[in-house]
């Protein structure tokens, strides 16, 4: 008969492997990238280990056509979370170009108000509309009134989240180009456009649209504070140590603008199946076991540098597609299809009189791979070299594990010197690169007072 003690240790050991099963799941689907496994490095994400140092890298390439008849077009992959000097790394590199399409699935009224048709741009306006509508209630809900003005509006929700900055100046201006107006009264509000001949009153697509308050957005909280959502990648990336993308990059940019799917559209694809879709039931369930369990091994882990080391190399060794991190349905429209409406909006950006002459898709790097392939075959354009950003990396040796290593590269570059001084290089070369890096970390770990002085200054190598 098995003892109490054994029964609890068993229970107790298959929650902890359904919990880590399922950790491994939310971690995997929401970066969209496979399990651990050896694989080969994609040409837009790796792992590397090297003297004790496990990185994750994503990668950006350059793309142009042999006449020059198209814009440079910049693929800048990105992951969600790393160290805040990844992130400004890449908006460096972001702001060498003039207009940066970025990854944000926002309501339908967010893309701006675009229309082929009189009606679609009717149509298009009184989404922006509605979206407007939605930030004002967010505003009334936070502070208890309406903003005095447009401008407060902005102040206030891009305070929160700055990738809304461009979608809030396009959904001001209706499909006709001209402004939607924002006026306040007394506990109310009023959004106008004109319609298509700028007049006031008129029929059919001319006619004024006008929207308010929905009636429990006029109505005083009473204090009551709403419950702030819990943010799944954010306690992810306390227990990794690094930051959020969304919290390390200002949107609010000239030339930058969101391309994506509208979310209306993305969670209408994912119920279209007929069937509850796998990756919207984790994601979305706050308050679900799932997410409940992620949460309870974060707290765990946190801050340890196994656990990193371990999501670092699952991240590098992942393909650029999941093997069964997604179910296939969902990973055609959180990738494929999402993919096309930024090819779309790329289309329609290439067909315009005054185009830009750098532009940069800036997205999750599990979507390059797919990116590349329309570039090179719809648009006929060839890449250039990668260029490589760290995006989190894990140090777990000792300074006296660094010393240790340091005496043999030395050891092995004066028996190199030694036997054939003139055919040392390039090996000579790498030895010192490995040396180079080796005093820098360190340097960066000594006192101030004490720290290493350089043996050699050779350059990296490529």
């Amino acid at each position: 008969m098995k003892s109490a003690h054994a029964t609890i240790s068993g229970r107790r050991s298959r929650v902890c492997g359904a919990a880590f099963a399922a950790f491994s799941t939310i971690v995997l689907s929401t970066t969209a990238l496979a399990q651990e496994k050896d694989e080969p490095t994609s040409a837009f994400v790796r792992s590397r280990s090297i003297d004790g140092v496990t990185g994750f890298d994503t990668a950006s390439r350059t793309y142009i056509t042999s006449d020059g008849s198209l814009p440079e077009i910049t693929l800048v992959g990105v992951v969600h979370i790393g160290d805040a000097a990844y992130y400004d790394a890449i908006v460096a590199e972001l702001a060498t170009h003039d207009l940066v399409l970025y990854e944000s699935v926002l309501p339908r009224g967010a893309f701006g108000t675009r229309g082929d048709t009189e009606l679609a741009r009717q149509r298009a306006t009184q989404d922006a509309m509605l979206f407007l509508r939605n930030l004002l209630a967010q505003f009334k809900r936070a502070n208890e009134r309406f903003p005095a003005d447009a401008a407060a509006l902005r102040a206030f929700i891009v305070a929160r989240d700055t990738r809304l900055a461009r979608p809030i100046d396009l959904a001001f201006r209706d499909a006709w180009g001209q402004p939607i107006s924002y006026t306040l009264f007394d506990d109310e509000f009023e959004l106008r456009s004109l319609g298509s001949d700028g007049k006031t009153g008129g029929q059919g697509t001319a006619l004024d649209l006008v929207l308010g308050p929905i009636e429990d957005e006029t109505r005083a909280t009473n204090g009551v504070k709403q419950d702030k959502p819990r943010d799944l990648y954010k306690e992810l990336a306390d227990a990794l140590g690094v930051t959020l993308q969304v919290r390390s990059i200002n949107y609010d940019r000239v030339g930058w603008e969101p391309a994506d799917l509208p979310m209306e559209e993305l969670l209408d694809r994912l119920w279209r199946r007929g069937e509850r879709s796998f990756t919207l039931e984790m994601l979305s369930n706050d308050s679900g076991l799932q997410q409940g369990v992620v949460r309870f091994l974060l707290s765990l882990v946190s801050n340890s540098p196994s656990f990193k080391k371990m999501v670092v190399r699952a991240l590098g060794q992942a393909g650029t597609r999941s093997e069964g991190a997604l179910p296939d349905v969902d990973q055609r429209i959180i990738l494929d299809e999402r993919n096309e409406a930024v090819l779309d909006h790329l289309r329609m950006v290439l067909q315009s009189p005054n185009r830009p002459a750098r532009i940069a898709i800036f997205y999750g790097a599990a979507h390059m791979p797919e990116f590349e392939r329309s570039l090179e075959t719809a648009f006929h354009m060839k890449a250039g070299a990668a260029r490589w950003s760290t995006a989190m990396s894990v140090d777990e040796w000792s300074d006296t594990q660094i010393r240790e290593r340091l005496r043999k590269f030395e050891e092995a570059h004066s028996d190199l010197l030694t036997s054939d001084a003139n055919g040392a290089y390039p090996e000579a070369a790498r030895i010192e690169w490995r040396m180079a890096s080796l005093e820098k970390r360190l340097q960066a770990r000594a006192p101030q007072a004490e720290q290493v002085a350089p043996s050699t200054t050779p350059q990296p190598i490529p």
